[in-house]
């Protein structure tokens, strides 16, 4: 960049000398053209502290947004509710603790429908979502995976579903599921590994509660993530499809979860005690704000994100001074030019605009390629800073974010910079003797 500079602003200048008579403009970009070198210094610590300023605060938001998809995606949306069903031959409540080899289980459950939870003020939307075992038998292999069953036109509402869980929108893999009751959305790695495609048709064992039923599906889409859903070696592939059509197929309604979207923190106990009233039982509820609130106000968490500040506000503040000292220090040793400029016929006002333009173009140029520079290294290193002793820790993978906010901000620092450094040069100006610079150069 600083080999690039000099050739950039003779670039400019012969180009604004062609279309331009502003005698401030063409000296500034000459001047920056031809003694580039005392210009160095100021243009590195530019460069470097925008570039660390911006990978800084990138991977403080990347940090803190990725906590964020990460809670999420593991309770799927606000809260996750386990709830209890009821046997109609037995006449009692059965929930998941019940024995799935019981006769009970195996005839079927009645459950209140899902749309009783709204009733509950804190509750904004809601949608089932059943998780059961599968497998898929292609030759002499057997595919394990999970399969999510799921309501399509209240999922888009409820769950969290980032663009890169899947190569489609969310909303087109729902009318995927809304042509065919039987359509399934796969990850990529099933329809690679058993050289399947999208129209194929699968048979999928699928175990719900004690039974298990085969049950066709027509390949629609593929899917990388789901929320909940973690890759191993034992349950290795994702499935996705109609919960109402395995209901169907497996005879009637089985356990699901349902996940629940709310507008702040709610009570749980409270939100338990509500839908009790409407023959809901929920076991368990569980909250992605309350597992955020609780990973963020970890030691070593805040430690991270305190270090990570320290290096942002000193990188800011240690630039502007050092701009702020290279720009005076640079008018006293260009005394005598200044002198002869105002010698030959110079007004002030143009040796302010022949300055201020200077600066603002040091500024601009350092300015723009540390932040180039510091978005490229954000992309490129952010990613691998997901590491951790936990299963899946790189699920779902990081979404570099780069924090345009907090570079504005510095940006509207370096602006107040530039205001400071011209006010300043206007007083020096204002306080310049001609005769003593045209002496002094005489001497010299």
């Amino acid at each position: 960049i600083v080999r690039l500079f000099p050739l950039l602003m003779e670039a400019l200048a012969w180009a604004t000398s062609q279309v331009s008579a502003a005698v401030a403009v063409v000296l500034a970009l000459r001047q920056l053209a031809r003694v580039s070198s005392q210009y160095t210094g100021a243009l590195l610590l530019l460069v470097l502290t925008l570039s660390l300023a911006t990978f800084t605060a990138s991977m403080a938001r990347t940090l803190d947004q990725s906590l964020v998809d990460r809670m999420y995606y593991k309770y799927g949306s606000d809260y996750l509710l386990t709830e209890m069903g009821q046997s109609p031959d037995a006449g009692q409540e059965a929930g998941v603790a019940t024995d799935p080899s019981s006769p009970t289980a195996q005839q079927g459950w009645v459950f209140v429908p899902v749309s009783e939870h709204l009733r509950v003020p804190e509750i904004k939307a809601a949608v089932r979502v059943g998780t059961y075992p599968a497998s898929a038998t292609i030759g002499k292999s057997t595919a394990s995976g999970t399969f999510y069953g799921i309501d399509r036109l209240e999922f888009p509402g409820v769950a969290f579903f980032r663009d890169d869980f899947a190569y489609r929108s969310l909303g087109v893999l729902m009318n995927q599921l809304a042509l065919d009751s039987s359509a399934v959305l796969v990850s990529p790695e099933f329809l690679r590994d058993y050289a399947l495609d999208i129209g194929d048709r699968v048979d999928l064992d699928v175990s719900v509660w004690g039974q298990r039923r085969t049950i066709s599906f027509v390949i629609a889409d593929y899917i990388r993530y789901f929320p909940t859903y973690y890759p191993n070696k034992d349950v290795k592939y994702l499935f996705v499809g109609n919960l109402e059509y395995v209901f169907e197929q497996m005879g009637g309604m089985f356990p699901y979860d349902v996940w629940a979207r709310t507008d702040d923190v709610v009570d749980i106990n409270q939100v338990q005690r509500d839908l009790a009233q409407y023959d809901i039982q929920v076991m368990a509820m569980r909250g992605s704000r309350e597992a955020i609130l609780q990973e963020q106000s970890r030691p070593e968490r805040t430690g991270v994100f305190g270090i990570l500040s320290v290096g942002f506000v000193a990188a800011a503040v240690l630039t502007m001074l050092g701009f702020l000292l290279h720009s005076f220090i640079s008018f006293r040793r260009r005394f005598i030019e200044f002198g002869v400029l105002r010698a030959i016929g110079l007004s002030v006002g143009q040796m302010i605009g022949f300055l201020g333009f200077e600066q603002m173009l040091l500024i601009v140029a350092g300015v723009s390629a540390g932040t180039g520079l510091g978005v490229w290294v954000s992309d490129l290193f952010i990613p691998f800073l997901q590491v951790g002793t936990a299963q899946n820790v790189d699920v779902p993978p990081f979404v570099v974010l780069i924090a345009w906010e907090d570079i504005t901000r510095i940006y509207v620092v370096f602006g107040a910079m530039l205001v400071l450094a011209v006010a300043g040069m206007i007083w020096l100006l204002t306080r310049l003797r001609i005769f003593e610079a045209v002496k002094l150069g005489e001497a010299v």
